[in-house]
């Protein structure tokens, strides 16, 4: 039987899109996991481009008020 552990284990490879396969949903839990790579994928770019845009303002960047 699967452990927490497992469960962690499988959602963290589907939430950053690394898919090993060494771990398989059946049935229609693989919708689900689909939709928490997308869902991983989407968040990570997301977040990527945030900490972008606030290190740019941090370090003196051009400020769109400045055009």
């Amino acid at each position: 039987h699967p452990t927490f552990g497992d469960y962690f284990y499988f959602s963290a490879l589907a939430y950053t899109s690394l898919g090993f396969g060494d771990v398989a949903p059946q049935g229609s839990l693989r919708a689900i996991a689909a939709v928490e790579a997308i869902t991983g994928l989407v968040l990570i770019a997301w977040t990527a481009s945030f900490a972008f845009l606030v290190m740019q303002e941090l370090w003196g960047g051009k400020h769109s008020h400045d055009q």
